[in-house]
């Protein structure tokens, strides 16, 4: 039986959010009988200290999600040859955020995997999943006006820095109730809708879902666990579908997010002066007097009208595939 692109992405969808309502209660009730939970740093917003002990890990369930997304694409019998090398690479970077969260929550070893550990892994995923898609189509890369060509050195580069930048943006980004997930959506909702890939239409189900209980109070975090694997995930879409050059467009939050903490740390080194009161950029406005629900909600809203836009001007684009 084969389905309609909307009803395969309305099941996909369903499927994820089931999946992510049924395994993030379980998950909190685990961590509450343990006793354990998220870890508030001292340096942070002092607004922030309720939040300490808080369940975390709920990323578990975007893999879950990820996993019954390519069996739906699957049982559709028309899977793409991308979504079992995409499939590892969500769940090879969720499990280097487990690892993280585990020492930290469980282990109680407040920095978790060491920053340079954790980094050498990502390079590791990140370099074997762009070998892998190297083979599958030709360096290129689309933007408004049509497909661009780009150097086998270049392409090689950008697809690098956009799985281990996107996975460190989207974990910097996950510092308020409902910010990184909700950040998230749509562009998942612009990869599902574009290329009716049940993928990252049933990661979407799940973040939906999730925010039901990551919404301001939050009941659980995603954790290191969610935040790379959602990174991962965002890249190794732009990647599949010669989206690397719009990415940062899609993805602009995460890109804001990420260049502010550069931009403070070498303002710092080079003047010995701060750009922000704080990075990343949300707890700046946080300092400034915003309630962390209004800087998540415009956050979200910016990363709407990024993808929306995105949308409406490739809809103008010229027609045509490069991979």
């Amino acid at each position: 039986m084969s389905l309609s692109p909307l009803v395969l992405l309305a099941l996909a969808f369903g499927i994820g959010a089931i999946i992510a309502a049924i395994a993030i209660p379980l998950l909190i009730a685990w961590q509450r009988r343990l006793a354990i939970g998220q870890q508030v740093y001292e340096d942070g917003p002092a607004s922030h200290a309720d939040k300490q002990g808080t369940p975390t890990m709920g990323g578990v369930a975007f893999v879950l999600a990820a996993i019954a997304g390519t069996v739906v694409a699957y049982w559709q019998g028309g899977p793409s040859t991308w979504h079992v090398p995409l499939l590892l690479l969500v769940t090879a970077a969720a499990a280097i955020g487990f690892a993280d969260d585990y020492l930290k929550v469980v282990r109680k070893r407040a920095l978790g995997l060491r920053a340079r550990a954790k980094f050498a892994l990502l390079i590791a995923v990140a370099l074997a999943f762009v070998a892998w898609a190297s083979t599958q189509h030709v360096y290129a890369a689309q933007w408004f006006s049509g497909f661009i060509v780009l150097p086998q050195w270049l392409w090689w580069v950008l697809a690098l820095c956009a799985i281990v930048g996107a996975a460190n943006a989207v974990n910097l980004t996950d510092g308020l109730d409902g910010l990184a997930a909700g950040t998230a959506v749509p562009p998942l909702w612009l990869f599902s809708f574009l290329f009716a890939d049940a993928l990252p239409a049933a990661v979407l189900g799940a973040c939906v879902a999730f925010l039901y209980y990551n919404r301001h109070p939050a009941r659980i975090f995603m954790g290191d666990t969610g935040s790379l694997a959602l990174g991962a995930l965002l890249a190794g879409l732009a990647i599949e579908y010669d989206f690397l050059l719009l990415l940062p467009i899609i993805g602009i939050v995460f890109v804001a997010e990420a260049l502010s903490v550069i931009a403070q740390v070498a303002s710092f080194k080079t003047t010995g002066r701060r750009i922000f009161a704080m990075t990343p950029l949300h707890h700046h406005f946080e300092l400034k007097g915003w309630r962390e629900q209004r800087v998540t909600t415009m956050f979200i809203v910016t990363s709407a009208c990024a993808a929306i836009l995105t949308f409406v001007l490739l809809a103008f684009a010229p027609p045509g595939q490069a991979n």
